[in-house]
């Protein structure tokens, strides 16, 4: 038998505030970027269910 979906908390979800970066940080992030990328790369191929082939 199916389970129903729980009647828990109905707290909204709210994405949290966007951070405002200094013009140094933003470079010292864009420069980083190539050490970064690869983590992001990691973490799209550990996912499932993608209809982009790698």
């Amino acid at each position: 038998m199916a389970k129903g979906t729980k009647s828990g908390k109905n707290v909204p979800t709210q994405r949290a505030d966007r951070v405002k970066l200094t013009p140094e940080e933003s470079l010292k992030r864009m420069q980083e970027f190539d050490k970064r990328k690869e983590a992001f790369v990691a973490a799209v191929r550990k996912g499932k269910n993608r209809s982009v082939p790698a």
